[in-house]
């Protein structure tokens, strides 16, 4: 149920995904409707990314047949993400053959994923995902492809809500969503001194599966860089511990990456987080 992410403005900053379903994802981050699943394939950012024409879709790759895409292409991809979108809300970096950079781009590239514009949002193109750096794939939300069979494109691999939002596996994929962003929620607020509610967050993450906690890691690490901005701009002295959690969540992350198990990484964030 991919396409549940695009119901809302929420997307992730970056993610790793496939050729097949990059342009689709492309697409999405650019389209113009806000009250139907996107992309919706009929308004005028649609149109233009269909035709490979939009001016907030960029894509990087490798030059003259090159075998890599070298930091110098990074640079001027870093050059050009905090310039604002030219006529879509957010603009659409993809990277084909991201396995392609080499380190010192992956290590440029990392630079911008750790403080990326609210406007960028990055689709790194590979068959190999572990050819990227653990700390890169950290900071991505990795798209699998899923059973063919079933699925309203007839063998995308990916499972696609209709237009108007009526499908089973788009509203099965809306609630599983909203769960995972009240139990971002729930954890965020309970950082604070509250050791029950935060154990039996626990419990709750414990019981994900690797998708999901992808997911969760990504919206409990912007809950917190967001009530970290409140804390700073109304004097809040809750800072420390969301500072020790959002350092938390990335080595979680990083964790993830590594294909350590949903139970460890719980234990890791309860041990880390709760209070003494």
């Amino acid at each position: 149920m991919v396409f549940r992410m695009f119901n809302t403005d929420r997307l992730s900053h970056a993610y790793i995904t496939d050729d097949s379903f990059a342009d689709r994802l492309a697409m999405a981050v650019v389209c113009s409707a806000r009250d139907v699943n996107r992309p919706c394939l009929i308004c005028a950012d649609c149109d233009k990314a269909s035709r490979r024409i939009h001016p907030d879709i960029i894509e990087v790759k490798r030059l003259d047949n090159k075998l890599i895409i070298s930091v110098d292409q990074i640079r001027e991809l870093k050059q050009d993400v905090y310039i604002v979108p030219n006529e879509a809300m957010q603009k659409a970096y993809v990277v084909r053959d991201a396995e392609a950079m080499n380190t010192n781009a992956q290590n440029a590239f990392l630079q911008i994923l750790e403080e990326p514009p609210g406007h960028a949002v990055f689709i790194l193109c590979t068959e190999s995902p572990a050819a990227l750096l653990p700390t890169v794939r950290s900071r991505c939300v990795e798209l699998k492809a899923l059973p063919a069979d079933g699925f309203a494109d007839g063998g995308s691999g990916y499972a696609e809500g209709s237009a108007d939002g009526g499908s089973d596996d788009a509203s099965d994929g809306d609630a599983e969503n909203d769960e995972l962003e009240g139990l971002a929620g729930d954890f965020v607020d309970a950082l604070v001194g509250d050791n029950v509610r935060l154990i039996e967050c626990m419990f709750r993450i414990d019981k994900l599966d690797r998708f999901s906690m992808s997911q969760f890691l990504v919206l409990a690490r912007g809950y917190v860089a967001a009530a970290l901005r409140d804390g700073l701009s109304s004097g809040s002295s809750d800072s420390g511990a969301l500072l020790v959690a959002e350092s938390v969540l990335l080595k979680a992350e990083e964790m993830h990456a590594l294909n350590v198990s949903a139970g460890h990484i719980a234990g890791y964030v309860c041990a880390s987080v709760v209070s003494v």
